[in-house]
């Protein structure tokens, strides 16, 4: 399966790993175990079928196709965290009803 075959949680996992360059240190961010975090980032490269991070014993980094990837899933982990703010907003009665959101 290309595209999207891969879980919000799987995006999350990917971008604290790419921001720490480690897997024990993303998953204390996100405590979860380390193998959760590695079976994540199996997962979503299986499901893009790409490889993401160039893994060695030492270090962790992206692989160019990482770096592309990277970019939107921050545009996308942001526009996501912007539509739960927005749908709390409004079940709260904070925001305002519109007929399309804002970018």
């Amino acid at each position: 399966m290309t595209g999207s075959g891969f879980e919000l949680r799987q995006l999350r996992t990917f971008a604290a790993v790419a921001q720490r360059d480690s897997f024990t240190r993303a998953a204390e961010d996100l405590h979860i175990a380390q193998q959760a975090v590695s079976q994540q980032i199996k997962a979503l490269e299986r499901s893009l079928g790409v490889t993401l991070l160039r893994r060695s014993s030492r270090r962790v980094e992206l692989t160019a196709e990482g770096e592309v990837f990277l970019a939107d899933c921050r545009r996308v982990l942001a526009a996501a965290d912007r539509a739960a703010r927005r749908v709390q907003a409004a079940a709260a009665g904070r925001l305002a009803r519109c007929a399309s959101p804002t970018p």
